[in-house]
């Protein structure tokens, strides 16, 4: 679309780019050419002589920050400091925009305009906006129809707990299945949405209840399924460790390994078995590892070459298609229960942003969220695509709690081969540290997963108010405490903290 209006002025910028291509991209920038530059988060440095505009779509989105390798950064904070060096607007779009940006966004626009932001955020802070401003004004733009005032689909929760009462066993309640026959029926296209790739999320024994875990990791192992009749395949997803499935127990060999959990994998192959009728595409990063299958796979639901797209959380970025009538989340409870503060701002997030699939095109959409909590503040949200609300309530348990966008967070990661040592230099560092008064300290703690890739990992958080900034430690002498052994890592402003 950006190229049929900019035609061959438009670069494309990533990591997945050859080193011939990033620095073929890079020197046509240097040009000073009027150009347009399509990227991931790196692109927020692109070296243009001329900037004119920075743009940040979906900018609620958490891989727009780095927090491994380092240098950590946010690429929204880069962008808003290159676009005052730069004296140029700066653009944040988002359906479901981050609290941060909704918080700034009150904050600011009790001084001058200020439209209550739903899909679109503008913030020209330059003397080039075609309008009336003081030095740091800042305008929002609020859209809150679709296109052509298309209205926003129903959201139906269905509640597992009744359908397993009811006799249900299937992973698909029985409005989901009735929806999924009707879609093949009508000539239509769905998006089926998992939280997790692979075939199971783990493997255990009926008999003793051992699990099968990665040597390396402190995680079990998934299952995943590469072809018929191929050896059955265990991995890790986090330092990608794999194992051929055992046929019997390593603690009692007993031969009753079963699967538990469900991933894109195993809910493909039950829809094969349930709707051998539906053409069906996966859609996730075991699908897409290589060069251009996003758009090969894409392209083919798109041309009508598959009835259903089954995928991760790569379907929640700005996919649109306007053939899409159905959207299916099958089990909402795997984005609810995690052990961070973000936890319910991201299922929001996504929930939201998924659903947004469904009846963007001439007929009209429906959306089926199947979760076992539908009392939970974010289903009821969902149900009624109420941003507002949602953010209501979320805002006033972290202002309670002092956690952003009202307070600010340092985290450090510190990791080890040697597990005590670790262990030993997390809690000096904490002592050290706890004899500021500035500042709250949380931990030392273990990090949610201890091991990965035999790596022993522990946390410090340190909390704050946003005017200590000044008064925070010497962190040269923070480093100072870790021995060659153990490696330190501080992000400021985590998005990640598990």
């Amino acid at each position: 679309m950006v190229c049929a209006r900019f035609g061959n002025k438009v670069s494309v910028y990533h990591s997945a780019l050859s080193d011939g291509e990033r620095y073929a991209t890079w020197r046509l920038m240097l040009t000073g050419e009027p150009q347009v530059v399509i990227g991931t988060r790196s692109a927020v440095f692109a070296p243009l002589p001329n900037l004119g505009l920075i743009i940040l779509d979906e900018e609620h989105d958490s891989s727009f920050k780095q927090d491994s390798p380092i240098p950590t950064y946010h690429a929204r904070t880069v962008a808003q400091w290159r676009a005052e060096l730069e004296n140029c607007p700066l653009v944040l779009g988002s359906a479901t925009p981050s609290l941060e940006t909704w918080v700034s966004v009150r904050r600011q626009g009790a001084g001058g305009e200020f439209i209550t932001p739903h899909s679109s955020l503008l913030t020209p802070n330059s003397s080039r906006a075609k309008r009336p401003a003081t030095a740091n004004s800042t305008y929002y733009l609020s859209l809150p129809e679709r296109i052509n005032s298309r209205p926003l689909p129903p959201v139906e929760i269905v509640d597992m707990r009744q359908e397993l009462q009811q006799g249900n066993r299937s992973i698909f309640s029985r409005s989901l299945q009735t929806a999924l026959q009707e879609l093949q029926e009508r000539k239509q296209q769905g998006i089926l949405f998992i939280h997790r790739r692979g075939h199971s999320t783990f493997v255990s024994c009926r008999s003793c209840g051992y699990v099968l875990e990665c040597p390396h990791c402190d995680v079990s192992l998934a299952y995943h399924h590469t072809e018929e009749k191929a050896p059955e395949l265990l991995r890790c997803h986090y330092c990608n460790y794999a194992r051929s499935h055992p046929k019997f127990c390593p603690d009692c060999s007993s031969p009753y390994l079963k699967f538990f959990g469900s991933g894109t994998q195993r809910v493909t192959q039950e829809l094969a078995r349930q709707f051998p009728e539906l053409r069906l595409i996966r859609f996730d990063s075991d699908t897409t590892r290589n060069k251009g299958s996003h758009r090969t796979l894409l392209t083919q639901f798109a041309n009508g070459e598959a009835d259903l797209l089954v995928g991760t959380q790569m379907l929640t970025k700005g996919l649109d298609l306007p053939q899409v009538t159905l959207v299916g989340v099958v089990a909402a409870d795997g984005l609810l229960n995690l052990s961070d503060y973000r936890a319910s701002e991201r299922a929001f997030q996504t929930l939201t942003q998924v659903a947004g699939r469904a009846g963007r095109g001439e007929d009209p959409g429906r959306v089926i969220v199947q979760t076992y909590t539908t009392e939970h503040q974010v289903i009821a949200a969902v149900r009624s695509h109420d941003y507002q609300s949602f953010s209501q309530a979320e805002l006033e348990q972290r202002q309670a709690l002092n956690y952003p966008p009202y307070g600010r967070l340092i985290l450090l990661r510190l990791s080890s081969l040697d597990p005590i040592q670790v262990q030993n230099t997390a809690q000096v560092i904490a002592t050290a540290l706890s004899t500021e008064e500035e500042f709250e300290i949380l931990g030392p703690a273990p990090a949610s997963i201890l091991r990965v890739a035999n790596r022993y990992r522990w946390q410090i958080l340190i909390k704050f108010a946003p005017d200590a900034l000044p008064r925070l430690p010497d962190w040269e002498e923070v480093r100072s405490l870790c021995p060659s052994s153990v490696s330190l890592t501080i992000d400021v402003d985590p998005i990640n903290i598990m």
